[in-house]
């Protein structure tokens, strides 16, 4: 499939690269190269846009929250859950690695039918 002249292994190379840089950005923990990041990149960049419009300050909390929920720094964890307990910030709710995959255990050996009904 092609999408404004990209085909999607040129999208999903562009995104790979994306998340790379970011983390290498994320672990060097600077907001500026953060926030330009993710200027450059709207269309990779999905809800860590809304920092765009944020102070520095504001952003320095959305980029630490950011670290805690992705897997490819669970190394830096633990200082960035750190970071934001001093300052009486709640850490955020990290998404499961098995999306979906609890849904699939409650059906197993049921029909759609039987767990609608509770059967």
């Amino acid at each position: 499939m092609v999408l404004n002249g990209m085909d999607e292994l040129e999208i999903e190379q562009g995104y790979a690269s994306f998340h790379r840089t970011l983390n290498r950005i994320l672990r060097r923990k600077d907001v500026k190269a953060f926030k330009a990041h993710v200027a450059a990149h709207p269309m990779q960049a999905g809800r860590l846009s809304h920092c765009l419009g944020l102070s520095d300050e504001l952003a320095e909390v959305e980029m630490y929250k950011a670290i805690v929920v992705r897997p490819a720094l669970r190394d830096v964890h633990h200082e960035a859950m750190e970071w934001l307990k001093e300052r009486g910030i709640e850490q955020p709710k990290v998404r499961s690695q098995n999306r979906g995959k609890g849904r699939r255990k409650a059906f197993r050996g049921k029909t759609r039918a039987h767990s609608l009904t509770g059967r």
